[in-house]
């Protein structure tokens, strides 16, 4: 039978979408019409029908994870910008604390780290003012993810009176926060080698493993933390054991001189280094990238992996 063109979406409705269809695939739906109907461009109609069938997208899901390109954001100076989190719960320590605040600067990659009892604004304000603004400056941004404590009145209050930019991660992306996401895995399976068995001395080991953290090559910038912040390297324990050569003597005003020029010439290689690195990045992930992206305005499905309570989680809409 010959279907006229605006019979077309009744036929469509009645064998994909109703008792006769049951939402099956393109495939078995396109079988089953062929056998009993013909118009022009059936299978584009088919096809476009059931890929915007809203009750099959939204029990189906992502099939494919869409990825666009990566954005690149290069800094120019130490702590121009750096990156806040907080990490937790833990076990209570002996000492009361229950989160880590992590602190990174993204120009030198120097992390801050605090062992915290709670988590709440006041508490993540108060430490970074005390222990960053006052020992390190103010940065001109400060970048977090959406948690309450970050998007507090208090915390965006304390940003607006230190004259600091506050931005945040996109939704449902907490990749775009990925230099303090990737530290904390690194401090996190640290300390799950180093604690006792009850795991009350977690925050003892945190000061240890930053000593640690500070003094070797950053893959990013190819110099140490501690160098790109300080100019010059940190003497480790092992160092008083093997012994290391010491500098020239010199005037304070020599080493100022010395210690200047220095940290030019660090501050364009770590420019340099990591412009270069990110544009490999970029171009390693941007090989993967399957989205063409989005207009303003345009509707889009959200992926939600939560489960309702109460119902069966392969019934649900995904």
């Amino acid at each position: 039978m010959v279907v006229p063109k605006a019979k077309v979406p009744d036929v469509l409705q009645l064998y994909h979408s109703g008792c006769s269809g049951s939402h099956l695939g393109v495939k078995r739906t396109l079988l089953k019409i062929r056998e009993r109907f013909y118009w022009v461009h059936c299978r584009d109609d088919v096809d476009d029908w059931c890929r915007k069938c809203t009750s099959c997208a939204a029990v189906k899901g992502p099939q494919i994870r869409s990825r666009g390109a990566l954005k690149l954001y290069n800094v120019g100076a130490p702590w121009e910008r750096i990156a806040i989190d907080v990490a937790g719960p833990f076990p209570e320590s002996e000492s009361g604390n229950k989160y880590f605040m992590v602190v990174m600067d993204y120009f030198t990659k120097w992390p801050e780290v605090f062992a915290i009892p709670n988590q709440e604004a006041s508490t993540v304000a108060d430490k970074l003012v005390h222990e960053i603004f006052c020992r390190f400056g103010v940065p001109l941004e400060i970048h977090s993810d959406r948690g309450r404590n970050f998007e507090s009145q208090i915390f965006q209050e304390t940003c607006r009176v230190m004259g600091t930019h506050k931005t945040r991660t996109t939704s449902y992306h907490p990749q775009s926060d990925g230099m303090v996401e990737r530290f904390n895995q690194t401090l996190e399976r640290y300390l799950a080698k180093v604690v006792e068995k009850r795991q009350r001395d977690w925050d003892k080991h945190i000061e240890p493993f930053l000593l640690s953290y500070r003094s070797p090559v950053h893959e990013s910038t190819s110099v140490t933390p501690a160098f790109a912040n300080f100019g010059r390297e940190l003497r480790l324990p092992a160092d008083l054991i093997t012994g290391i050569p010491p500098d020239a003597p010199c005037s304070i005003t020599d080493y100022a001189n010395d210690l200047r020029n220095k940290i030019n010439d660090i501050y364009e290689h770590v420019i340099q280094t990591g412009q270069q690195t990110s544009q490999k990045m970029k171009t390693r992930y941007d090989r993967k990238m399957n989205s063409k992206g989005f207009d303003e305005d345009s509707l889009v499905w959200l992926h939600n992996p939560a489960r309702s309570k109460g119902k069966s989680p392969k019934l649900q809409a995904k």
